[in-house]
């Protein structure tokens, strides 16, 4: 089903809000020293920004894999993006998928705060293209 320019602007404007409430939740994560819960929370914030590109855009992805591959299809290739950007969604859903699934690992304080560091540059960069 195909969305009117109104209805993509409306779902645009959810998964943006949806990004906004998961990276409060990265923040409160932080404070707290919930290592584990701030790589969930990162990714997440992540995923939902760049959700909210690919609905502006008109690209439909249904998967967490089919989402890394469309940063570097849509947006890594043809330069709208650095490959920074797509390495860092790759980094961030591995990290995210040991966090959630892996009993024994757990994130530490600095990985958490670089990733974070190098989420914001990932999050301007969205902003900037759901403007153009």
């Amino acid at each position: 089903m195909s969305h009117s320019e109104e209805q993509r602007n409306d779902l645009v404007n959810l998964y943006w809000e949806k990004y906004q409430e998961t990276w409060t939740e990265l923040e409160l994560s932080v404070e707290a020293g919930k290592w584990n819960m701030a790589a969930n929370r990162l990714y997440y914030a992540l995923f939902h920004a760049i959700t909210a590109l690919f609905v502006k855009d008109g690209h439909k992805v249904g998967t967490h894999r089919g989402t890394k591959a469309a940063i570097g299809e849509h947006y890594v290739l043809t330069g709208k993006m650095s490959p920074e950007h797509g390495r860092l969604f790759a980094q961030l859903s591995s990290l995210r998928d040991k966090a959630d699934y892996d009993v024994i690992f757990k994130a530490s304080e600095k990985e958490i705060r670089l990733f974070k560091e190098q989420a914001e540059d990932f999050i301007l960069r969205v902003k900037e293209l759901l403007c153009e």
